[in-house]
């Protein structure tokens, strides 16, 4: 019995660990992208993009399409404690689709891991989010690590 539960664990302690290469997330309401940020965890760095005056233009509407000029850089002291934060959060448990129909307009959001073995995982919310998504939102946005 103990075996079992030993191997269980090993397999799900792994899964959590697995190697981040990069993160990108971002966030739109009516098409337009509000907020954005892209996760280096080679070069320790994040560039943070946010869209104060979203509401009132069409632009950007994917995270390509926003000049370089219009991040923000910062870089990331710790970046296994960085790392070790993202991993709490067992994103790769995570659905691949948060959708709450009952809302038709407000917000949508993407999440893309992907991880040092050329795998990556996808996740996309509509008015709706798994129970971590304010965590990962502060990770994500903290200026000050």
């Amino acid at each position: 019995m103990l075996a079992v539960i030993v191997l269980f664990s090993g397999c799900t302690n792994r899964e959590e660990r697995k190697e981040i290469k990069e993160i990108s997330y971002m966030t739109s309401s009516f098409g337009v992208l509000s907020k954005a940020v892209e996760v280096n965890i080679e070069d320790a760095t994040k560039k943070i993009f946010i869209n104060n005056d979203y509401s009132r233009s069409g632009v950007p509407n994917k995270i390509e399409n926003i000049p370089e000029s219009d991040f923000e850089i910062y870089r990331i002291s710790d970046i296994r404690k960085f790392e070790g934060k993202i991993n709490k959060m067992r994103i790769s448990n995570w659905k691949e689709k948060y959708v709450n129909k009952d809302i038709m307009d407000g917000y949508q959001w993407s999440l893309t891991i992907k991880y040092k073995d050329g795998e990556a995982k996808s996740i996309y919310g509509s008015n709706d989010q798994p129970k971590k998504y304010d965590e990962l939102i502060r990770v994500l946005f903290n200026t000050e690590e």
